[in-house]
């Protein structure tokens, strides 16, 4: 190969680290590879016996051929993968030497993927391992070209550490972002409002139920320049304090602060429960020092105490009637009455609910059911 200067392979290794911590720019890492080894194609690949172990970065992926490779010819790239799994990660290694000239050139993996992409010789190194899956790097040669020489393999092996780095932290990062996905699905599943803001009121996080109660305008708090704000004035002076005690309390946790307040719409209506705390330091896996997390209710009743009751106290269809009939302001005989059955077997059904919902008089369990709600949105 012709000798590469040192600008040229730092450039190359500039590009393969904003690849590690872009997926994004993987392709373009590979391409550089491509260039510095003059090949003609290469490509950054995870691989492993189960789906959610493949992964690839190509230089100019041809979706159909893609597609067959992780779909018709899976079964084939598995058989041969067997045979890399024992090669010492860091180890360079040529495909004909691995698998036989005649055995890959015969194969189906070369005749319908690797000859349409012009791969006649491949030199590559596996890069990470964890079971039987793994990461490796390879770069190819076409059809007129000549195959890769010593020169080549010791400026791969010089790369190895680097290529390494660019693996692992690509698989880490993954990990971070699949985790903050879930973490953001699962928050925004809450029926509560979750917000994170820093001393600012500045907001840096809201989820489902946060936007709907911040983007209605008779709502008891809003936002003005992305910082949240109470309509209220006097509220407005709490919601400051209460931020700045919870903040507060990351430096002494046995400091007295309040950390939960009520929030009133201009009407009077729409109110808000709030309470706030400091941010978890891993939470949505971000940087939240000096980040508070603020948990935002409505104060309503449930709008469907029968589902409420039935899912939260596990009562049965009738029982669960009966408890809302009860919670809505009915008496035992009128909901009895609109369940066309005796006192009787209303009080039958009372004595029923008191056992499930662990409440001993009908004042308790008007109390415990007005306040039910189920945990997550309704869809």
């Amino acid at each position: 190969m012709p000798r590469l200067d040192v600008d040229t392979v730092m450039s190359a290794i500039d590009q393969l680290l904003v690849g590690a911590m872009d997926e994004g720019q993987m392709q373009a890492a590979a391409e550089t590879m491509r260039q510095l080894f003059n090949g003609s194609k290469a490509c950054f690949a995870g691989f492993g016996p189960n789906p959610e172990d493949w992964a690839s970065y190509a230089t100019n992926p041809d979706p159909t051929l893609q597609e067959r490779c992780f779909g018709e010819l899976a079964p084939d790239f598995i058989e041969m993968g067997g045979a890399l799994r024992d090669i010492p990660l860091g180890a360079i290694y040529h495909d004909h030497d691995v698998f036989g000239a005649e055995t890959l050139r015969n194969s189906r993996v070369w005749q319908e993927w690797m000859r349409p992409q012009d791969m006649y010789g491949g030199m590559a190194c596996r890069l990470a391992k964890n079971g039987q899956a793994f990461w490796f790097f390879d770069v190819q040669r076409g059809r007129q070209q000549e195959g890769f020489d010593a020169e080549d393999i010791a400026l791969l092996e010089k790369l190895y550490p680097v290529l390494r780095r660019v693996v692992e932290l690509r698989r880490h990062i993954g990990r971070v972002t699949i985790q903050r996905d879930e973490a953001r699905s699962a928050l925004d599943q809450i029926a509560m409002g979750i917000a994170i803001l820093d001393q600012d009121m500045r907001i840096s996080y809201a989820n489902e139920g946060a936007d709907e109660i911040l983007s209605d305008p008779e709502s008891a708090l809003g936002l003005r320049q992305g910082r949240l704000y109470a309509r209220q004035p006097a509220d407005q002076r709490q919601l400051r304090q209460l931020v700045e005690g919870a903040l507060r309390s990351t430096q002494d946790p046995l400091a007295p602060t309040q950390a939960s307040m009520i929030l009133h719409g201009e009407d009077g209506s729409h109110s808000l429960s709030a309470c706030a705390m400091p941010a978890p330091p891993s939470i949505m896996q971000t940087d939240t020092a000096g980040k508070v997390l603020i948990a935002l209710r409505r104060l309503e009743m449930a709008t469907n105490l029968v589902a409420c009751a039935r899912q939260l106290f596990d009562l049965t269809d009738t029982e669960a009637k009966f408890a809302s009939a009860l919670a809505s302001g009915s008496s035992l005989t009128e909901a009895a009455e609109t369940q066309g059955v005796r006192i009787s077997t209303a009080r039958t059904h009372l004595a029923r609910i008191f056992q499930k919902t662990n409440t001993r008089q009908q004042s308790q369990l008007v109390s415990l059911l007005r306040s039910a709600a189920l945990p997550l949105r309704p869809r």
